[in-house]
């Protein structure tokens, strides 16, 4: 019986072994992202508010890598945060299993006002971060409306009043919601390959033109003489192959309502 006992212990580790193996591996795509106010000055020399993104430390063993989107943008000093610039994060395709990434977010959001903002990340086309989880969906109540209109606006006459419905709570946050002041490790376990759109999932319409938006690409990236996989092969569809790339992110800023939602 000692054979079979030892058999099975040998499989027992080498199961064990795997499994540590497999954590690690998918533990080595990570990055740290902070989101906090800045500002961005316009080529007419005016200064905006903006909220963004930096690039924290590289995480040790890493394979992906975070970078401001504009190089020009200027770094942060002991007195002044960093320039605006979206941020571009880049996740090579794992050679085995599924491609992961954890973005270890930390919301900077406070102000001199003493007011602070909740924030999230939404990667666009890709479920994770908490998007897809309604248990990490944050909603915040409506507007009572029930005494802005009794009637309709041509009544009939004697016609019955009307009473609005009443409104259902409102989604204030579509992912892993991340007080101000605190840190949340946000994890995506099943990339696609392919560029994608980064933004925050709390109050899009606000924090989106505010500044807290960048790029999300998952590639296997070009090596010497060895061309790069944008896609790889898919039953008949062949794999789209590049060479360099450059990535781009079309934007715009609109002055006065950065400055309005910088003051509330």
């Amino acid at each position: 019986m000692l054979p079979n006992y030892l058999k099975a212990s040998l499989k027992t580790a080498v199961l064990i072994t795997t499994v540590l193996l497999l954590g690690a591996g998918l533990a080595l795509a990570q990055v740290n992202l902070t989101a906090a106010p800045t500002s961005v000055t316009l080529p007419d020399g005016s200064v905006v508010p903006m909220w963004g993104y930096t690039c924290g430390t590289a995480v040790a063993g890493s394979t992906a890598t975070c970078a401001a989107l504009n190089p020009n943008a200027p770094a942060a000093t002991l007195t002044t945060p960093a320039g605006w610039s979206p941020v571009v994060i880049t996740v090579p395709v794992a050679t085995t299993g599924t491609t992961s990434l954890t973005i270890n977010l930390t919301n900077s959001l406070s102000f001199l006002n003493g007011n602070t903002v909740p924030t999230s990340l939404v990667i666009v086309g890709q479920l994770g971060g908490g998007l897809g989880d309604t248990t990490q969906r944050t909603t915040t109540l409506s507007p009572d409306h029930s005494g802005a209109q009794a009637a309709t606006t041509w009544p009939i006459a004697g016609g019955a009043g009307t009473t609005a419905p009443v409104q259902g709570n409102r989604v204030r946050s579509f992912s892993t919601e991340v007080a101000a002041g605190a840190s949340a490790a946000l994890t995506w376990s099943a990339l696609r390959p392919g560029t994608y759109l980064i933004e925050s999932g709390t109050h899009p319409s606000i924090q989106g033109p505010m500044g807290l938006y960048g790029i999300l690409v998952v590639t296997t990236a070009p090596a010497g003489t060895t061309a790069g996989t944008a896609y790889p092969a898919a039953g008949t569809a062949p794999a789209v192959t590049y060479n360099a790339e450059i990535p781009v992110l079309l934007s715009e800023i609109d002055a006065v309502q950065n400055k309005a939602v910088n003051a509330a």
